[in-house]
Order: C-alpha cells, then sequence, then structure tokens
C-alpha cells in the first residue's frame, strides 16, 4: 500500500517491543503502530530508528482516524461495484447462453426476430421484409436482396389481388342465392294475392257477369288477359244485347304484323263483317235492340271456310277467307272497339259498341250445330278452350263496367 495516499514510499515503526520465551516460541507485543509517509528520494534507512518516539510526536491523531475511515469506504464501496459487476457479467452470460441455444436450435425464428425489431424504427419497410425473410432465406447482397423484395412484393400482391376477386366471385353469388330466393318469394305473395283476388273476383260473380257499355265512346273497351295461341280454325260465340240497331265492334284482335288479324263489326248503314288476315266477308245478323241474341262465327283454313249463326240459326256462310291462313299469336284481344294498332289506346267512337255484352268464348274449332243450339238454348255451360268467360280473364277501361248476370238470364230475354 506504498501509493494509495501520496504515491511515495511509507515506512513503518515500532516502538515497545518486548519478549518472551514460551518453550521453542518467542511471543512479541507491539505497543504502537504509526504510518508516516516519506517524500520519494529522502528515504533514509540507516537513519530511521523504530523505538525514536521525537518523530512521532508532533502527528495529528485525527487526521489520520479521518483518513483511514475514507480508504476504508473506498474499499467496501469498490467491493459492492465488484459484486455488482460481477452479477451483471453473470447474468449476460446467461443470456449469451440463450441466444446461443436458440440460434441454433431455429436459425430462421432469430433471423426473423431481428427484423421485426429493424421493422419498429422503419414501419414503411415491416410488411415487405417480413415476407421476404419468412419465404426466402437471407441473402448476403443487398441488391439481390431488394429486386427478391420487389419481386415478392409484386407476388404477394397478384395473390391477395386474387383472394379478393374469388372472394367478391363467392359474394356475389351468395348474393344472387339470396336475391332469388327473394324473388320466389315475392312471386308466391304474388300468385297468392291472384289466387285471391281471383276468388273473390268469382265469389263477386257466382252466377256469371255481363259488360255495360253504356255510350259510344273512343275510350271505353275491355281487354282480353288471355294469351291467344297458333289457331287454324276457331269458334267464337257471345251474348250480346245492343242499344241501337248499329252493333260497332263486338271483338277485334290485332298482332304485330296484322291490326286486322280478326275482326268482328258492323258500321253505320252497313252490314255485319268479318274479317280475317285482312280479308273482309260481309253478311245480315239483324240484330234486335234491347234484346239478348245469341252470335257465333267459325272458321277453318281448310278452303277458308266460315259461317255465321244468331240464335244456333244460320245467318251467313262462304269460302275462300283467308285460305291457308292461321290465326297468328301473341296479340292483343279487345271487345268494344276496334284496333288501329296493336294495343294501341287511340279508337274511333264511330266503331264503339253500345249496349251489353257477355259469355264471350273462344275455341279452337268449329262446334258441330248440337253445341251450338246448346249454347244458344242456354241448355249447357261449356267455356272456350281458348278464351274461357270468367271475371278473372277480363279487365274493363275508360268506363265499362262489370255487373251481374243470372245464369240462363238470356235465353229468358230471348223467349220473351
Amino acid at each position: 500500500r506504498e501509493h494509495l495516499i501520496t504515491g511515495a514510499p511509507i515506512f513503518y515503526g515500532m516502538t515497545g517491543v518486548g519478549t518472551g520465551a514460551t518453550g521453542s516460541e518467542q511471543q512479541v507485543t507491539y505497543s504502537r503502530l504509526i504510518c508516516t509517509p516519506v517524500p520519494p528520494g529522502e528515504c533514509k534507512s540507516k537513519n530511521f530508528q523504530a523505538d525514536d518516539q521525537s518523530l512521532y510526536a508532533g502527528e495529528d491523531w485525527g487526521y489520520l482516524r479521518t483518513t483511514a475511515e475514507e480508504l476504508r469506504q473506498t474499499v467496501l464501496q469498490q467491493k459492492d461495484e465488484i459484486i455488482t459487476d460481477q452479477r451483471t457479467i453473470q447474468e449476460l452470460t446467461g443470456k449469451l447462453s440463450e441466444c446461443e441455444s436458440g440460434k441454433k436450435r431455429s436459425g430462421k425464428k432469430v433471423e426473423r426476430d431481428r427484423l421485426e425489431m429493424q421493422d419498429d424504427a422503419r414501419a414503411s419497410a415491416s410488411v415487405l421484409t417480413s415476407l421476404v425473410m419468412e419465404d426466402f432465406p437471407l441473402l448476403e447482397n443487398p441488391r439481390e436482396l431488394n429486386n427478391l423484395r420487389v419481386d415478392d412484393l409484386e407476388g404477394e400482391l397478384k395473390r391477395k389481388m386474387k383472394l379478393l376477386e374469388e372472394e367478391r366471385k363467392a359474394l356475389r353469388k351468395e348474393t344472387e342465392k339470396h336475391q332469388q330466393h327473394i324473388d320466389h318469394g315475392l312471386d308466391t305473395v304474388h300468385q297468392r294475392i291472384h289466387s285471391l283476388e281471383q276468388g273473390l273476383s268469382e265469389n263477386r260473380f257466382p252466377e256469371g257477369y255481363r259488360l255495360s257499355f253504356p255510350v259510344r265512346s273512343s275510350s271505353m273497351y275491355a281487354m282480353v288477359k288471355r294469351a291467344i295461341p297458333t289457331l287454324h280454325a276457331f269458334t267464337i260465340c257471345m251474348w250480346i244485347r245492343p242499344a241501337q240497331s248499329i252493333l260497332g265492334t263486338g271483338v277485334s284482335y290485332a298482332v304485330p304484323e296484322q291490326t286486322h288479324e280478326l275482326v268482328l263489326q258492323q258500321l253505320v248503314h252497313g252490314p255485319t263483317e268479318l274479317i280475317i288476315n285482312n280479308e273482309v266477308v260481309q253478311f245480315h245478323l239483324n240484330l234486335t235492340v234491347g234484346m239478348w241474341q245469341h252470335v257465333c262465327i267459325s272458321w277453318s283454313r281448310r278452303g277458308g271456310i266460315w259461317h255465321a249463326y244468331l240464335g244456333a240459326r244460320l245467318k251467313g256462310e262462304g269460302r275462300e277467307l283467308a285460305t291457308r291462313h292461321s290465326i297468328r299469336p301473341g296479340g292483343t284481344l279487345v271487345l268494344g272497339q276496334e284496333q288501329s294498332s296493336m294495343g294501341g289506346l287511340r279508337f274511333e267512337a264511330s266503331r264503339a259498341l253500345v249496349g251489353e255484352l257477355s259469355q264471350f268464348n273462344m275455341w279452337d274449332r268449329p262446334l258441330t250445330h248440337t253445341e251450338l243450339s246448346a249454347l244458344a238454348h242456354c241448355s249447357t255451360s261449356i267455356l272456350g278452350n281458348v278464351v274461357p268467360w270468367t271475371s278473372r280473364e277480363v279487365e274493363v277501361f275508360g268506363g265499362v263496367t262489370k255487373q251481374p248476370a243470372e245464369r240462363c238470364i238470356h235465353h229468358a230475354s230471348v223467349r220473351q
């Protein structure tokens, strides 16, 4: 401890030396131990006398005690620091051992953790770096790594876009499926409502009904909602109660190719006309105003043969009317007005029906005389297989009304 305080050599002196013999051992007792610093170069060991008390007579004992205590505290503090450093070294050594063992178990995991730590400082490159390090080994060349990152990012984006497109298609299919289910439900509801309306309409006219055309007008008409198929022959029957001596138009069927595909009408000061595919034949019905009368018209494309009946009595017949022509489908069938265009709502008042009409039926064949007589005498209630007379098949417009009609009231009127 020569240099702890002054950096100079320290000599030790001893006073009060005593000896005693205890067998072969010799006991030495020190009465006082004093340390005195000596400047370098002034050490003269030949003049040193341990028993000279005058060398230490002026020493300050308080200063020496303080210095000794400071030295002791310094040594203790250094000891604590050494212990702390040893603990730190042990902890670091343990962590290093763990890192080395973890690296041996999973090298990729350690590298991925290191990249994730770098992501905290550079967030913009985090996704790209993690994707590269997960799917590819670490490249030593930075330029090659950058190129790999760009290529991998492009591939990853394409993969994500493909997944999103597949999800969108699946979602669209699911949406279409739900929409079809909803549409099916709505169609079911509409059909149910339509059935209820039909039931109410039928219940409203349990004994049949008649249409009333009170005045000659260009806005009054009735439309048959039943679709007309292709017809090679037909029979039309109806009960008519004219309010004037001029019948007007009883029925008009128009198709896109021909507005006069089928028409039955009587104009002012003229005979009754039957028009098929714009070909016209004439005959006289001689209807009685204010009375119910049963009218039937039949036609066949074979030879163009046609017949007209009033009360099952033949009123007109002929041949060569629209021979080999067939009534075309997809048209509109109107009662009480002549169509100038298919489904057109602009009619001529001079050609309108004035009076009442009921029991309009249409078949796809010529009826026999027996069937015609049964209909005219109200002994049968057969309905047309093309157009049956039911309230749900006819819709009225422009002030035309549906009114109840008792069964066979027309036959009673004829007899009267």
